[in-house]
């Protein structure tokens, strides 16, 4: 019999949902029912309190999922926040700015290809390092650019005041690049991702009386994939708690922990918190989801990282190694057409389908040769993707796109000159005026529905449905094809929109353009087809057959990480045990013995040494 859901609570999960008062550490195994645990202990505590819980997720697609499992009523509506550390950072921030000295709510610059921008401005305004940085061969100067927004990123997440600033780097031209950047942005009313939580937190900090509102505000704090905690996030978590309120959460799996290249680390789940909040702790190590092979081979990459107890499904697990690329990509096809096949499985609930099929890699260009072959044999398949503010093809909803920005944000200079040169305007007073100088009737009637949207967006709904009305029959696009982009993109915004409105109860063009920069207005329906994921995006989900394909050293694991060992090879590692751990009863692991660079020599492979231990 298919276990399908955990109607009873295990011993350890029932302690986790009835403990009461104090800090808790639930330290949860891959598949132990964590997600079940702190929903279950959020319902129980809504039972005691009139006050609200912070349930804190790291991805918009668990918090989807969170509300999915807590029940859509008007307690759970009215008394919990549901959303990432990020999210709760606007939320505050859009209530306290001025507490911040900003004068008005702040604009997330949310692309990285803005924030390059921005320090390329910087840089010209640094003489000091102007000159310098000229004379650098062009693959210098980007790998500079790039250098920069890591340094300006790990000042932000490690918090650093001004006198630590100046301690964190002997590079003085670093320094003036980082407040260059800092003053650039304040300019155009902007900020960026790590802004949003380095200001919350200095708002607490500066404000004691704030913080205090927002302890008895919100209860019990709730923190699910705590091993994914950075020191920002971290500290923003101690700025709201004093030695008084210890009703913390914290929820996750150090074997889990894979986002070191964003400064996060397990050690603020497993010791920091455990030194700051001495919390009761409870670990979860039965395994409800995964097969028994899939759980014994990921017991091989990381030994001890689960108990082998109450798994009543068999699984499959296979390693397959393929001559090259090309017949790893036709084993694996020639798998999955079998199994679509055959239909059924007695380890699998229903029929087997490719939404039930997931294929892994390390990086996304090892799926190359696999997606040219599924595509000739017409099999259905998408790539998962981060959700994140919408990535505009047509020059017309680009267009729309920076107009709506300096619409609601008039200082946004940035995307202001980018308008004007798309448009191939070298002047422009404002937007209002930009109509009276665009020629091309269908850019122009766009800026027009821009300037005439309302600020609380009652009229964003109809003022796109007429526009793409006017695209349908407008002579101005020549090409069917064209057209339809626009169309498409005309209805993914208004998607977005309608996903936005579900979720506020008082809308606006501002809250709207900083919840898609958040990733907050993603539709959360899963397209037709096999999943291609790389490791990273498929974090926190899993799939009833998964494929992990190039494990080959070098690849997986990556061979920055091989040449640079220590924390890199640790979190490879890490990044292996949950690739194993997405799969739910068969898990086909494949590796090429020859692999062909991309200046096209070819290249003899060896078996990933992740998986020494199962020859």
């Amino acid at each position: 019999m298919i276990m399908q859901n955990i109607i009873k609570l295990s011993p350890k999960q029932n302690e986790a949902v009835l403990h009461d008062n104090g800090a808790i550490l639930v330290i949860a195994s891959a598949g132990s029912g964590k997600t079940r645990v702190l929903t279950e202990r959020i319902k129980r505590l809504l039972d005691k309190t009139k006050r609200k819980i912070l349930a804190i997720t790291f991805t918009n697609k668990a918090g989807e999922e969170m509300r999915e499992r807590l029940g859509n009523n008007e307690k759970i509506k009215s008394q919990v926040f549901i959303g990432t550390f990020h999210g709760f950072c606007q939320q505050v921030l859009e209530m306290r700015y001025n507490l911040i000295g900003l004068s008005k709510m702040p604009h997330i610059f949310e692309d990285d290809s803005d924030r390059l921008e921005l320090i390329e401005q910087a840089i010209e305004s640094t003489p000091s390092y102007s000159l310098k940085y000229v004379a650098l061969e062009p693959k210098k100067q980007r790998e500079f650019r790039y250098d920069v927004l890591g340094f300006i990123s790990s000042v932000k997440r490690k918090l650093l005041s001004e006198a630590e600033l100046l301690k964190e780097t002997n590079d003085e031209d670093l320094v003036l690049l980082y407040h260059s950047y800092q003053e650039i942005l304040a300019s155009q009313n902007a900020i960026d991702f790590d802004d949003l939580i380095m200001f919350t937190h200095r708002l607490f900090i500066n404000n004691p009386s704030v913080a205090a509102l927002y302890r008895r505000t919100y209860e019990y704090i709730c923190i699910d994939e705590a091993q994914d905690l950075n020191n920002a996030q971290y500290q923003l978590l101690k700025s709201i708690t004093t030695d008084e309120y210890r009703n913390v959460m914290m929820v996750g799996d150090p074997n889990q922990s894979i986002f070191a290249f964003n400064g996060s680390s397990s050690n603020y789940m497993s010791k920091k918190f455990v030194e700051d909040f001495n919390p009761t702790i409870i670990e979860l190590k039965e395994n409800y989801r995964s097969a028994r092979k899939v759980i014994e081979a990921a017991e091989k990459i990381i030994p001890g990282s689960n108990e082998i107890v109450n798994m009543v499904i068999p699984g499959i697990f296979k390693i397959h190694c393929a001559n090259d690329e090309d017949s790893e990509s036709i084993w694996i096809i020639d798998k999955i057409k079998r199994l679509i096949l055959k239909g059924q499985h007695e380890d699998i609930e229903g029929q087997i389908t490719y939404e039930k099929i997931a294929v892994l890699a390390r990086n996304k260009y090892v799926f190359t040769i696999l997606e040219k072959q599924l595509k000739e044999l017409s099999i259905p398949y998408y790539f998962k993707i981060t959700p994140g503010a919408i990535k505009f093809e047509s020059k017309t909803m680009n267009i729309f796109d920076l107009a709506l920005r300096v619409k609601i944000n008039s200082d946004d200079n940035l995307h202001w000159l980018r308008l004007l040169e798309l448009l191939k305007i070298e002047k422009g007073i404002n937007l209002q005026n930009l109509v009276n100088i665009i020629e091309k009737e269908q850019f122009r009637k766009v800026v027009e529905l821009v300037i005439n949207l309302k600020e609380d967006g009652s009229n964003f709904k109809s003022s796109l449905i007429k526009y793409s009305d006017y695209i349908k029959v407008s002579n101005d696009i020549r090409d069917d094809d064209h057209r339809k982009m626009i169309l498409d993109e005309i209805e993914d915004i208004q998607n977005h929109w309608f996903n936005y409105a579900k979720k506020t109860e008082k809308e606006s063009l501002i809250q709207f353009k900083n919840a898609m920069a958040l990733g907050q207005t993603h539709p959360q329906s899963q397209p037709k087809g096999i999943t291609l994921s790389t490791v990273h995006t498929m974090k926190g989900q899993e799939y009833d057959i998964v494929f992990l394909m190039g494990m080959d050293d070098g690849t997986f694991p990556d061979y920055r990480a091989i040449n640079n060992g220590g924390v890199e090879m640790v979190q490879e590692k890490n990044n292996a045990y949950v690739a194993f751990t997405r799969a739910k009863r068969f898990l086909f692991v494949t590796y090429p013995e020859q692999r062909q660079m991309p200046w096209g020599a070819i290249k003899q492979r060896t078996m990933s040494r992740f998986l020494k231990n199962f020859e």
